[in-house]
C-alpha cells in the first residue's frame, strides 16, 4: 500500500502572461514503488476532486490553468482493480502560479480619497499610488470592499462623479487595478453622509482678480490683473543682504517654480451648508527664448516625471543629441485645497483637497498652489469663488378650524423660514403667524372658511423654505 508523502515543490514552467492568458504547470513527485498514479485537481477546498489524468511516471503536465487562481493537486495511487487508494494516502500540493517570483507586484492602494456632495451627485477624488502600476481604479459602496456594490469601474483619472440613489450614511472604498485586472490588497475608505435633495437660492461670487488679489501671495505677483509666478531675484553678487535662498529651484530657472495663493476667509455668519465651486483659469505662455542647455532631463537613459514615475519608452524627449528641440515642456500643475472652521474666530479644521460640492462651515478659505517649469512664468488670469447657500424645504398637512393650531417643524431651521399655506379643495387663505425657527401658528375663521365652524375642518398644506 503506498504511503502518503509530502510532494516536492512542482517545477513551474510559466509562459509570458502578456502573450498567453493561461499557463502550464509541470508537477513532479517521488515514489518508492512502481505503479500507476492518478492526478487529481480541485479549485477550492469544498470542491469535489476531478481526475485529470493517469501516468506511470513521476511527472505530469497540467495545462490551461488560470494564472490568477489557485489550485490544489493530488497524486493518488491506483489499486490493482483500477480504484483509487484512500484519500488520506494521497500526496497534495497547492499551486498559485501568480505567486511565482517573476510575477509583477500588486499596485498600492490609492491615497487622499475624499468626496463631497453636489446635489444629486457625489464628487470623488483621490491620488494615484506611487510606482506606476495602477492602470485603472474601482469604487464600491458597502460595509467592506468584498461586500460592497460597484459604484464605478475602469476609471483612468483621479476623480469622478456618481449620481447617488439614497441619502443617509454610506461607506465608500476604492482600489487600484493593474493591467492584468488585479486589485491592490488594501482599499482606501471614507464615510459619507449624503444629504437629501434640497435647493440652493442665495448666491455669492468673490472675484479675486477684480478685487486685486487680496489674499496672501507667496512667490506670486500681480501682472495686468492676473496672478503669475514671481521672477527670481538676483543671485550671488547682488546687493541683497542676506543672499536669497534658491533651494529647490531648477537650473536655468527664471521664475519661481512654485507659488501659493491663499484667498481671504469667507464668513457665512453661522454654521450652515454652502455649495462651493470655482471659476479658474491657468495658462503657461510659450516662450521661444529658452536658454541653450536648459534641459531638465537627459537625452539618453531612463526619464522620470516629477512624481518619479518612469516615462514610457518611445515618448518624445525634450532633448536629442544634447540639442534643444523646442518641444512643449510639462504642463503646469495646480493644486487646490479648502479649509473650514465651525467657529467665527476659533481653530481651523485643516487643509484638504478641494472638490466642487457642499460643505458645512462657519468660515472657509481656499489655497491654490501653482507649479511651473521654472523657465516660463505661469499666469492665473481669473479665480472666482462662488458660494450658494443651502436652502431647505419642509412641508406637511394640518387640519384646522376656527381655533389656531401650532405646527412644529420636524427639523428646526437655523433662521425663521418663509411659510406659505394652501387650503386643499376650498377657496380662502389661512393666516400664518408666530413664525420661528422651530414652528409657526396657523389660524382660520368664519371670514375665511365658509361653513359651520363647529363641523367644518379643512386640511391645509404648508411649506417652509429657509436655512
Amino acid at each position: 500500500m503506498p504511503v502518503a508523502r509530502r510532494c516536492r515543490r512542482p517545477r513551474l514552467q510559466v509562459m509570458s502572461f502578456e502573450t498567453a492568458p493561461y499557463i502550464d504547470v509541470v508537477l513532479s513527485w517521488s515514489r518508492t514503488e512502481a505503479g500507476t498514479s492518478a492526478v487529481m485537481k480541485r479549485s477550492a477546498a469544498d470542491d469535489a476532486w476531478n481526475e485529470i489524468g493517469r501516468t506511470d511516471g513521476t511527472e505530469f503536465s497540467a495545462a490551461g490553468l488560470n494564472p490568477e487562481r489557485s489550485y490544489t493537486f493530488a497524486i493518488a495511487p491506483v489499486e490493482s482493480d483500477g480504484s483509487l487508494a484512500a484519500e488520506d494516502e494521497w500526496e497534495t500540493i497547492r499551486v498559485a502560479a501568480m505567486a511565482d517570483e517573476g510575477t509583477p507586484p500588486l499596485p498600492e492602494a490609492p491615497t487622499g480619497f475624499a468626496a463631497t456632495q453636489d446635489a444629486a451627485n457625489l464628487n470623488f477624488r483621490w491620488d494615484a499610488p506611487a510606482g506606476g502600476r495602477a492602470a485603472t481604479f474601482e469604487i464600491r459602496i458597502g460595509d467592506s470592499w468584498e461586500d460592497g456594490a460597484r459604484v464605478a469601474a475602469d476609471l483612468t483619472g483621479t476623480s469622478c462623479s456618481w449620481p447617488w440613489t439614497a441619502s443617509g450614511a454610506a461607506t465608500f472604498h476604492i482600489k487600484a487595478v493593474d493591467v492584468h485586472g488585479r486589485t491592490s490588497r488594501a482599499a482606501a475608505s471614507i464615510d459619507v453622509t449624503i444629504a437629501a435633495l434640497d435647493s440652493h437660492v442665495t448666491a455669492d461670487a468673490a472675484d479675486q482678480g477684480a478685487a486685486g488679489w487680496p489674499g496672501t501671495k507667496t512667490h506670486l505677483e500681480v501682472d495686468g490683473g492676473a496672478l503669475r509666478l514671481e521672477r527670481l531675484p538676483l543671485h550671488f553678487g547682488a546687493a541683497i543682504a542676506p543672499f536669497a535662498s534658491f533651494a529647490g529651484v531648477p537650473c536655468f530657472a527664471k521664475y519661481w517654480p512654485r507659488g501659493v495663493y491663499e484667498a481671504p476667509p469667507f464668513d457665512a455668519g453661522q454654521v450652515e451648508h454652502q455649495r462651493v465651486e470655482l471659476d479658474m483659469g491657468v495658462a503657461q505662455p510659450v516662450d521661444p527664448n529658452l536658454p541653450f542647455g536648459a534641459v531638465r532631463r537627459p537625452a539618453l537613459g531612463a526619464r522620470r516625471l516629477r512624481d518619479e514615475t518612469l516615462v514610457p519608452l518611445g515618448t518624445p524627449s525634450f532633448a536629442s543629441q544634447n540639442s534643444w528641440r523646442l518641444t512643449p515642456l510639462p504642463p503646469t500643475d495646480v493644486e487646490i485645497e479648502i479649509d473650514t472652521s465651525a467657529t467665527p474666530a476659533g481653530p481651523w479644521d485643516g487643509w484638504r483637497p478641494f472638490a466642487p460640492g457642499t460643505y458645512k462651515y462657519w468660515r472657509s478659505r481656499l489655497r491654490v498652489t501653482v507649479t511651473g517649469d521654472g523657465l516660463r512664468f505661469v499666469r492665473v488670469p481669473r479665480l472666482v469663488v462662488m458660494r450658494r447657500k443651502f436652502n431647505r424645504k419642509q412641508e406637511g398637512h394640518v387640519v384646522v378650524n376656527c381655533q389656531p393650531v401650532d405646527v412644529v417643524f420636524p427639523t428646526p431651521f437655523q433662521n425663521s423660514p418663509k411659510v406659505t399655506a394652501t387650503l386643499l379643495g376650498y377657496a380662502g387663505n389661512p393666516t400664518i403667524t408666530n413664525v420661528t425657527p422651530t414652528g409657526f401658528t396657523i389660524a382660520g375663521g368664519a371670514a375665511v372658511f365658509v361653513g359651520d365652524p363647529a363641523t367644518f375642518a379643512p386640511t391645509v398644506h404648508w411649506q417652509a423654505m429657509g436655512t
